[in-house]
This record gives structure tokens, sequence and C-alpha cells, in this order.
């Protein structure tokens, strides 16, 4: 069985690899808890009625990341996504 890759057309109408969008998305998914923090002026750990929101924005980028490795294609090479 050969291997296939899968690219997607992002945001910007540019095509790129699942992998790569996946990366750049978790990336981005992480960065909003610095931002987050930065603007409570906290560590979000400091605050229990912070810390289940803190798990779900890790949980989700850690889930985003892992999605290349989760995708099944079934059918033709020839047909589309």
């Amino acid at each position: 069985m050969s291997e296939m890759k899968v690219y997607i057309k992002n945001s910007k109408d540019e095509v790129e690899t699942l992998y790569s969008y996946c990366n750049r998305l978790s990336k981005r998914n992480n960065s909003i808890l610095y931002k987050l923090e930065n603007h409570l002026n906290m560590k979000l750990l400091d605050d229990e009625s912070l810390v289940e929101i803190r798990d779900i924005i890790l949980t989700v980028s850690a889930d985003i990341s892992k999605i290349n490795n989760h995708i099944i294609i079934i059918g033709d090479n020839d047909e589309e996504l």
C-alpha cells in the first residue's frame, strides 16, 4: 500500500499538508494560554477555576496535533476527500 499525503487549503487559500496545518493550529491554540496568563497577570494553575480551562486548551492542542495520525482514507486514490 502506498503512502498518501493529505493536503488542506488554509485560510490564506494556500495548500499545505494536513500535518503542517494541524501543527500550526496546535501552536496557535497553545499561544492562547500564554496570552490569557499575561492578560490575567497570573498562571492559570494558580486559580482552581481556571485549571479546567487550561486543561481543555491543552487537550484540544494535543488532539489537533494528532489528527494526522488518525485519518483513515477508504476508496480509490483518485477519489476526492
